[in-house]
């Protein structure tokens, strides 16, 4: 039997410098495009954090802002839900507070609304955001609305108990514990607990879609009623008769 043929070991090193060439032009295209989706990336950002709020409005007698994140962006039925109330749905699915406050800094000229229903924090925390890091950037937005807004009143929703984030419950507890403490203290917020419910035996109950995180109807129905009745107290009562009777007339 002949011996393989000299010229071998040369093709081998032609294969492995063709492979090491396609290796490098496909490590130089990918650097490329990975370039361009990260400055894709960051021109998105840079322009998402140059917007207002979403669905920018001009207030009237009995206008109320609804900010947050996914948890007040997907509630369809807000005005049904919250007659009188002019609700006005300023949230942002999957945001962030410190999202929330950049938006809300770069309102322009904003009227104050007669309230603010704020629900945040939920996603920092699942973010891996110390507690009290989430609640020094809710410190930080009710700073800048006092700035911009001066005495509008803020309602806190507590962090609702989902199915999904059932383990982050003890951190979600300590943050509400912060807020609320802040709610002692400052005059223009108001914390609206609603935690207890949600739960069900101790666990979270029947009230969210089935991704266990987002609510569904009788989620939405907890909050309704928690924050009409926190409306009816903490506002003026002058303000709550006249949207009642205005909501009755028309």
């Amino acid at each position: 039997m002949s011996s393989p043929p000299a010229k071998l070991p040369s093709a081998l090193r032609e294969i492995a410098m063709t492979l090491l060439k396609a290796l490098i032009a496909l490590g130089v295209f990918g650097a490329i495009v990975f370039g361009w989706g990260y400055s894709k990336a960051r021109e998105q950002k840079a322009f998402t954090n140059s917007l207002p709020l979403p669905n920018e409005v001009r207030q009237d007698q009995c206008a109320v802002w609804f900010v947050g994140s996914s948890t007040m962006a997907r509630w369809t039925d807000l005005q049904r839900d919250m007659q009188p109330w002019t609700t006005h749905n300023r949230a942002i699915g999957g945001a962030t507070l410190a999202e929330l406050t950049t938006r809300f800094l770069n309102e322009r000229n904003p009227q104050p609304p007669r309230a603010i229903v704020f629900y945040a924090g939920e996603n920092d925390l699942a973010f891996g955001v110390t507690v009290e890091a989430t609640a020094a950037a809710f410190a930080d937005f009710m700073a800048y609305k006092r700035k911009r807004l001066g005495t509008t009143p803020v309602f806190f929703v507590s962090v609702k108990p989902s199915p999904t984030r059932w383990a982050l419950a003890g951190k979600q507890a300590a943050f509400d514990a912060i807020v609320q403490a802040m709610a002692g203290r400052d005059d223009d917020l108001i914390y609206v607990d609603v935690r207890d419910r949600f739960l069900v035996n101790g666990r979270p109950g029947p009230f969210y879609e089935g991704d266990g995180l987002h609510l569904n109807d009788a989620g939405y129905a907890i909050f309704s009623a928690a924050l009409h009745r926190s409306l009816a107290t903490d506002l003026p009562k002058a303000l709550v008769r006249r949207c009642r009777r205005g909501s009755a007339q028309g």
